[in-house]
């Protein structure tokens, strides 16, 4: 389990010659977060040649994403003082909000391998939420139509609790999402930055699943399916979002489907490092991943199961209202992590997306929140990939 507690310490370094006969019992496996795990890291590095290993540096992406240019655009449709939650323009929305795990939070996005890892939540420049300037960000995105709050800007450390209206939390399961929501009601009930906001149209993007897909196959975790059960996150589901219906109202929902995450076990297949960490008795990633076929393939059913029933609850009328909206948001489904070996995860621990994949995963979401039910599910090509613009054709967030 993740360990709160050795947050605060994640960036000693402490000098260690390497000895690469590794420990093998079950207990000696570290699981990600803690302040073990973290320099453990650094001491592979150091055994594994240092600066060779240097992952790609900021602006170093294999495509070229096309420039933002999307031109502000009114659309007067008469609907002033009835607004509803189904014809939401751009420039209706005046915050953005997160809930989610490391990815939303941004973990070790810009970290290289260690010890020149600068391991932090790189919040500001997350994809659904970041605010930092010129970064490909939805916020950032929205700029030309409105100027949204609620948006963090620089960094925290691991495993903070949020920072602004991002309230991802590292290490996060789909259980989690309770706190992190009741962080969200008090912020926008107490806090007097957001207390003007409570009343206007917010964004929020809810993105989680990988943490409890990677316990999947990781006693004691096997004995104990509600843990990653299809029917349990629907139902842990369904009671967020129908406690952001009650209590956050006045928003629309993105609900973003999950990646297989075996592409990251193909992705890395061929870098020393990169499978020097993931091999099952350095450190516990994600245990079905670093499993055999069968287990990989178990988990990348398991995403299937997921994303079926974020469709479903996405579909749910019970779930919508005059001033609430659920979107299911497909597009990562066909992040082709594979094609690109390692080039889109963080150096740091080659598992989660870098600053290459969120810029790419912003792109994607924008395009989903103005394309149809059918268009939102269509197979991309990075290097072809378009902005897809608000106008007369696509006014609406769908």
């Amino acid at each position: 389990m993740v360990n709160h507690d050795n947050a605060s310490s994640i960036t000693a370094t402490t000098p260690w010659k390497p000895k690469l006969a590794a420990p093998t019992t079950e207990t000696s496996l570290l699981h990600p977060f803690t302040a073990q795990w973290i320099q453990l890291m650094e001491q592979f590095y150091n055994a594994l040649g240092g600066h060779d290993h240097a992952t790609y540096k900021q602006n170093e992406c294999p495509i070229q994403l096309p420039e933002f240019k999307c031109e502000t655009f009114y659309w007067d449709d008469g609907r002033h003082e009835s607004r509803d939650a189904k014809h939401l323009r751009p420039h209706d929305i005046k915050s953005v909000i997160a809930l989610g795990d490391s990815i939303s939070a941004g973990f070790g996005m810009l970290s290289e391998r260690p010890p020149f890892a600068a391991v932090w939540e790189y919040r500001g420049k997350a994809f659904s939420s970041g605010m930092d300037p010129e970064e490909y960000t939805i916020p950032n995105f929205l700029r030309p139509f409105s100027l949204s709050e609620g948006g963090p800007e620089g960094v925290t450390f691991p495993m903070s609790r949020g920072k602004d209206l991002n309230n991802a939390v590292s290490g996060a399961k789909f259980q989690d999402l309770h706190s992190e929501v009741s962080r969200l009601i008090h912020l926008l009930n107490s806090n007097y930055h957001y207390r003007h906001i409570k009343d206007d149209w917010k964004l929020i993007t809810l993105f989680i699943g990988a943490n409890n897909i990677c316990i999947l196959c990781h006693p004691p975790f096997t004995g104990l399916p509600l843990l990653t059960h299809a029917d349990t996150f629907e139902e842990n589901m369904r009671q967020v979002l129908t406690r952001l219906k009650q209590e956050v109202p006045k928003s629309f929902v993105n609900v973003v489907g999950l990646f297989n995450v075996s592409s990251v076990y193909d992705a890395i297949q061929g870098d020393s490092y990169c499978e020097f960490i993931w091999g099952t008795a350095h450190m516990s990633i994600c245990s079905c991943v670093q499993g055999d076929d069968a287990q990989r393939q178990a988990a990348d059913e398991l995403v299937v199961e997921y994303n079926a029933r974020l469709k479903k609850l996405a579909n749910d009328p019970s779930l919508s209202s005059h001033d609430f909206q659920v979107a299911y948001q497909p597009g990562f489904r066909h992040f082709p992590f594979s094609n690109y070996q390692r080039s889109y995860l963080s150096g740091f621990d080659c598992f989660h997306p870098n600053k290459c994949a969120h810029e790419v995963m912003a792109l994607v979401l924008w395009n989903n929140m103005f394309s149809s039910e059918e268009e939102k599910d269509i197979p991309y090509d990075l290097e072809a990939l378009e902005i897809k613009c608000p106008g007369p054709d696509r006014p609406y967030l769908q």
